[in-house]
């Protein structure tokens, strides 16, 4: 019999389990799985993914899958294909029994839409047994062979083999509280640097007042981050306005490059509408506008552009006036105009602070991945014991990449304990 400790029931343990215990009926090998957590129930991370909905993982190859995960892509490739996507599907719907729908950019949701689906179906194969809450983890230790757990209440217990699967440093009412850095830490782990992820970015008081006004307005854009006078990022995706500033998939794409350090470094998002217009094109096609329908409304004319709320918002921006509603096409000047335009190619919204790591949907960041056998998870420094999930400095983006990470590594894991 193997015994095996899982500290952290999020989704990454809480998979490792489910796996143990399939693997170990497919290779006939006895194995004894404990989840220990350290909240008062498994998966409260979970019931957040996608929004409610659980973005399980996204339906597409390998070889392009591994781009979404930035720096760790070739750490990421061995985990990925050893349990691809096809994969988890197919274990969530012949073994789960639970059916998934296939929606835009190959992104794969249960069928019922609901993150609680995935996590009952989960809680339900590995058994309440499997599961003990309330146990807070302060230590790790080898010993003969085998691998002590310590908890914060000195009780202690005792596996062959371990895997940390403690979560982040996000949404930390959840558990994800970043204790598991200082743990690995303590194991001797190197910890690279931790910030936000997937996160929404408050903008200044100042552009506040924009983002405020046309909060829950969403639309298409490049999004570009600048900061120390170059531009550092680029994006293209949806943007959502809201009332402290910007959120959305390009927006949570861009929240992993913004540094710690942002306030002192004059940082600023910008905005293209019309990536697909040079600058002077955009002038001009406005201009024809004005002098085709010189007696439209010129926050209608601008919404050919963009949503009329935010037409009618860099008008203001553009003539310092509170109502711009009785502005016409025929009355634009050509600095009105020029103004206008370069806001459709250029509108920018500066930053005071980093993005909050505690609401961010992921950490970037976490235990050096050169400390990490990529095949395996196992730690490289302390043997008997693997890493996955959060912990690790992996982070990829919006539409079900970072579940899929957790999965196929909790699988390389299972298969490599159970030989």
């Amino acid at each position: 019999m193997i015994k095996v400790g899982i500290i952290g029931g999020g989704a990454s343990g809480l998979f490792a389990a489910c796996l143990l215990k399939y693997l170990s009926k497919q290779t006939g090998k006895d194995v004894e799985v404990i989840v220990l957590e350290k909240t008062d129930f498994a998966g409260k991370k979970l019931l957040l993914t996608g929004h409610g909905r659980c973005n399980i993982t996204n339906n597409k190859d390998v070889r392009i899958l591994k781009d979404g995960y930035h720096e760790a892509g070739n750490f990421m490739y061995p985990a990925l294909k050893a349990f691809d996507p096809k994969m988890v599907i197919d274990f969530f719907e012949s073994e789960m029994q639970m059916s998934t729908v296939e929606q835009e950019n190959n992104r794969i949701f249960p069928a019922s839409e609901k993150s609680s689906t995935v996590l009952e179906k989960m809680l339900n194969y590995i058994g309440a047994e499997t599961i003990v809450t309330s146990f807070d983890c302060k230590d790790v230790v080898l010993r003969q062979g085998q691998v002590d757990v310590i908890s914060k209440n000195n009780e202690t217990r005792t596996f062959d083999k371990v895997i940390l699967a403690m979560g982040g440093k996000s949404y930390p009412h959840t558990g994800s509280d970043g204790s598991s850095y200082k743990l690995a830490q303590k194991l001797g782990h190197t910890i690279e640097p931790l910030r936000a992820s997937l996160a929404s970015v408050d903008v200044s008081s100042k552009d506040r007042e924009l983002t405020s006004n046309i909060s829950g307005v969403s639309v298409e854009a490049d999004a570009s981050l600048f900061y120390d006078r170059r531009k550092q990022a680029k994006t293209h995706g949806d943007v959502l306005f809201t009332h402290r500033g910007l959120s959305g998939p390009a927006i949570y794409e861009l929240s992993r490059e913004i540094p710690l350090d942002i306030g002192s470094r004059d940082g600023w998002i910008e905005f293209d509408f019309l990536p697909n217009c040079r600058d002077e094109e955009v002038d001009l096609s406005l201009l024809a506008k004005i002098d085709e329908k010189p007696n439209r409304k010129l926050i209608n004319l601008t919404g050919d552009y963009v949503p009329a709320s935010l037409s009618q918002e860099i008008i203001k921006l553009s003539t310092n006036k509170a109502d711009v509603t009785q502005i016409y096409a025929k009355d634009t000047d050509k600095s009105l105009r020029k103004a206008i335009s370069t806001s459709l190619k250029h509108l920018k919204f500066h930053m005071e602070s980093a993005p909050n790591i505690d609401t961010a949907y992921c950490t970037r960041g976490g235990v050096r991945l050169s400390e990490i056998d990529k095949e395996t998870m196992a730690s490289k420094l302390i043997d008997g014991v693997y890493i996955i999930g959060e912990m690790l400095d992996v982070d990829g983006i919006s539409g079900g990449y970072n579940l899929q990470a957790g999965l196929s590594e909790a699988y390389v894991v299972s298969k490599n304990i159970l030989g």
